[in-house]
């Protein structure tokens, strides 16, 4: 699976990026501090999926989120939205699926290259 990571951040990367660096996916984008190079470059790398860690700017991830999704190139993507609290899980689950850190990793260990996102999603 192709992933697109969204993880606010001042650092060059992070934990999140490591985790999925020794999977069996392939980071094609990340993007640390701007919402909308976010979305710029969502178009452009055309991911299998979009994976938003939100717990530090759960504002910022919400609203690229919506434009994401917005956009009709990038509307089908699934996005996950990680480490949310209650309240911010609630305000995107129209936008994606919320899940914890460890929830996100057991489904990135259970799925196999050329496997279907979309089989996750059903």
């Amino acid at each position: 699976m192709k992933l697109f990571i969204i993880d606010w951040s001042k650092d060059s990367s992070t934990p999140l990026i490591e985790y999925c660096k020794g999977t069996n996916h392939k980071i094609i984008g990340t993007e640390l501090t701007d919402g909308a190079t976010a979305y710029k470059n969502t178009a452009l790398c055309k991911p299998d999926a979009i994976i938003i860690n939100y717990a530090v700017k759960p504002a910022h991830g919400r609203i690229t989120a919506q434009q994401i999704r917005n956009r009709k190139l990038t509307a089908a993507i699934p996005i996950y939205f990680i480490n949310g609290d209650e309240d911010d899980n609630e305000k995107v689950q129209n936008l994606g699926i919320c899940l914890s850190e460890d929830e996100f990793k057991e489904l990135l260990d259970t799925d196999q290259p050329g496997s279907s996102v979309e089989s996750f999603l059903l």
